[in-house]
């Protein structure tokens, strides 16, 4: 047999697992397996259990070539990867192979004759259908993302036209929220604020639901009215898992957010496939508001870094630095990240529109954040300035523009006729 038609470079490890973790690390390595299986190189995965002692384990990582494997284990995904997994293991070993035969088998023939007369033998898109409300810049990424995974999907959003392209794509195209969700065992929601949720959910979405159903809510609330939520879908025989994503409109497409999710566990692992789809990480953080409160605290920072850089580029233009060099400059520095980089040049561009993430959801985020943290004890004095400025530009009529435009805002004689 001639080495490139050989099956792949495939790695074996052998794990021993903490007795009584069985199904946490079994949960975690999918969440690993999920981000690993989206490595260009990466051939498949499978994770089996000794019959014999239910705590050891063996990974099989089948991969298009060693160097492939070699560059992936110096990376920054698998270094995080072992951090995930680290907590579970009490032992074991690691092998790398190279397989010198493959036989299939002969079931194979079968399969190939039933082909040969008519039968179907595709493997099928998940079977239960699902509805999603909510299609804007993140929630029509997902939807996307949901239907190029074969995923039978209604959607349903307040603005029509958002709708259409995922018409074209295959979606069933529902006239209200309480059509998309009717008989539903699972929807999701992307909606803007708390009255939109109160409003769709309670008012339309609730009510004509399959009993039992599960309520995926990826939308930005506050803690307490996340809590509140589960309570009351939890007296009307309903589940809500809390799923706060993180990420923008083209790794929402692409099934690459950062998933953060609160609530019962066997309610997000009856929903792990949809998760696993929508994001190449998905991590569990507790109880009912734990991932609203994370989710507020990114958008904190977020806030803060905008509104820093937009600060930063008006002393700068004002003491005479080329404004497209300085915004450069600052993304390349050792100062930068990846989302000041991905503002910077938005700011560079001169590019509000269509928004990643408009300024009036920023003010919003920031507020629900502020509140909580009141609610707390602990005063944040210059969050509060952050968002008197966001504020500042959703009265000056930019609300619907990205973040990003409050450098207009902030630097004197600005661009304000480019931020379109």
């Amino acid at each position: 047999m001639e080495a490139d038609s050989r099956p792949p470079f495939r790695v074996l490890l052998r794990m021993e697992i903490h007795p009584g973790r069985r199904q946490e690390f079994e949960r975690t390595w999918r969440q690993v397996a999920t981000g690993i299986a989206r490595e260009p190189a990466n051939r498949g995965q499978s994770l089996v259990r000794s019959a014999e002692d239910e705590n050891v384990y063996y990974v099989l990582t089948d991969w298009a070539d060693e160097p492939s494997f070699r560059a992936f284990e110096l990376s920054e995904a698998h270094v995080e990867n072992r951090r995930r997994l680290q907590p579970f293991r009490r032992g074991g070993e690691m092998v790398v192979t190279e397989t010198v035969f493959d036989v299939p088998p002969a079931s194979v023939a079968d399969v190939s004759q039933a082909a040969a007369s008519g039968a179907d033998t595709t493997a099928s898109a998940p079977a239960e259908p699902l509805a999603f409300i909510g299609l804007g810049n993140m929630g029509g990424g997902m939807a996307h993302r949901l239907l190029d995974a074969g995923c039978a999907l209604t959607v349903h959003n307040r603005t029509a036209a958002k709708a259409a392209p995922l018409a074209e794509a295959g979606a069933t195209v529902a006239a209200s929220p309480a059509e998309a969700a009717r008989g539903r065992s699972v929807v999701l929601l992307s909606l803007a604020d708390e009255v939109a949720v109160e409003e769709v959910l309670f008012g339309q979405v609730a009510e004509v639901l399959a009993p039992g159903a599960v309520v995926i809510d990826t939308s930005t609330v506050s803690p307490a009215y996340a809590r509140a939520c589960a309570r009351r879908l939890a007296r009307l025989g309903l589940r809500r898992v809390e799923a706060c994503v993180v990420g923008n409109p083209f790794q929402a497409r692409e099934g690459k957010l950062r998933v953060y999710t609160s609530g019962d566990e066997a309610d997000i692992a009856r929903v792990a496939d949809i998760l696993d789809t929508l994001g190449a990480q998905v991590v569990h953080l507790g109880a009912p508001g734990t991932a609203a409160t994370l989710k507020l605290i990114f958008n904190l920072l977020l806030g803060a870094q905008v509104a820093s850089l937009a600060e930063a580029v008006a002393y700068g233009v004002a003491a005479g630095l080329d404004r497209d060099r300085l915004l450069t400059s600052v993304a390349e520095s050792g100062f930068s990240s990846v989302v000041l980089r991905f503002r910077a040049e938005l700011m560079r561009k001169g590019s509000y529109e269509p928004a990643f993430f408009r300024s009036t959801l920023m003010e919003k985020d920031l507020r629900l954040a502020l509140g909580d943290a009141a609610v707390a004890g602990v005063p944040l004095p210059v969050l509060e300035s952050v968002r008197e400025r966001f504020a500042d530009v959703g009265a000056a009529g930019d609300g619907d523009k990205d973040a990003s435009v409050l450098l207009e805002h902030t630097v004197g004689g600005g661009r304000t006729g480019a931020a379109s």
